[in-house]
């Protein structure tokens, strides 16, 4: 019979960092992934765009915003530790009418 102290359920970006923190947190743990598929990453993890959000179209101070935030700055330093490679090409954001272009003011500052 398989013993571990934490089962993690899912393969994917969720299941793999959960996996990941623990055993950086917790070093005498014995953690599995168990992935019922022959890969990791097979569903949406898999088919994901990549991008990292800012947070920016949240209202500053927001746990969403605040997140958003952690999570896109702990993914970034994440790659650098362990070289996987990614690119910081940024992003437009265009508005279509007044209204629209006064918000991006607030998103500028």
């Amino acid at each position: 019979m398989l013993h571990c102290d934490v089962a993690i359920i899912g393969g994917g970006i969720v299941g793999l960092a959960t996996a990941w923190r623990l055993t950086q947190r917790h070093p005498d743990l014995s953690v599995f992934v168990f992935e019922k598929e022959d890969r990791i990453a097979a569903h949406q993890t898999g088919r994901n765009s990549g991008v990292l959000h800012s947070g920016i179209y949240y209202r500053p101070g927001t746990l969403r915003a605040t997140n958003c935030r952690t999570g896109k700055l702990a993914m970034e330093e994440f790659c650098r530790q362990e070289d996987v490679p990614f690119d910081m090409c940024g992003k437009v954001i265009v508005a279509v009418n007044e209204e629209e272009s006064g918000r991006l003011d607030g998103i500028y500052e």
